[in-house]
């Protein structure tokens, strides 16, 4: 059972932070919406930013890259089929995500709290979308880029997204 509470502390800590990071990156920016920058602030630190937004790949959409991340982020999913839909080559990567799921999903943290917002094509066989995390920790969500690989002819959750998901279990560093 402290196990778990441990997760939910890192899981809320670590987007906590994100916010943190977000609102710090505002600066004394007036603006209201503070969402970019936040974004950018994130996207900057894993590499995945663009001066100009592309439209999203013809065959991922939100609908298609949501999908993706919900199954990766679903307890119920198999480690098999989570696998399958992440760029790794770590043979335990669908355990070490199954566990993920578990601990995020006791922690508030449902596949229903990840909603991807747009995808903007990033060449032709990459993608970032823009996420939105509703924390119950947090009074607004949270605006997260994640990478999308395609490798053999299907879209999957890049390694640095899966890197980025497995560190909110560990907390910060």
């Amino acid at each position: 059972m402290e196990h778990m509470q441990i997760r939910r502390f890192a899981v809320g800590a670590v987007l906590a932070g994100a916010v943190v990071i977000g609102a710090t990156a505002c600066g004394s920016d007036d603006s209201s919406d503070t969402s970019a920058s936040s974004v950018a602030a994130s996207a900057s630190s894993t590499g995945t930013a663009s001066s100009t937004t592309a439209p999203a790949p013809a065959d991922l959409d939100a609908a298609a890259a949501q999908q993706i991340l919900r199954t990766v982020v679903d307890p119920a999913s198999s480690p098999e089929q989570v696998a399958g839909l992440v760029d790794s080559t770590d043979p335990a990567i669908g355990q070490k995500l199954n566990g993920f799921a578990q601990g995020a999903s006791a922690g508030g943290y449902t596949p229903s709290v990840f909603t991807v917002d747009s995808v903007a094509a990033d060449g032709t066989d990459k993608a970032t979308a823009k996420v939105s995390v509703a924390s119950p920790h947090t009074p607004a969500p949270v605006t997260i880029p994640y990478g999308y690989t395609k490798s053999g002819g299907s879209w999957k959750l890049s390694s640095s997204a899966v890197t980025a998901l497995l560190s909110m279990a560990s907390g910060p560093r």
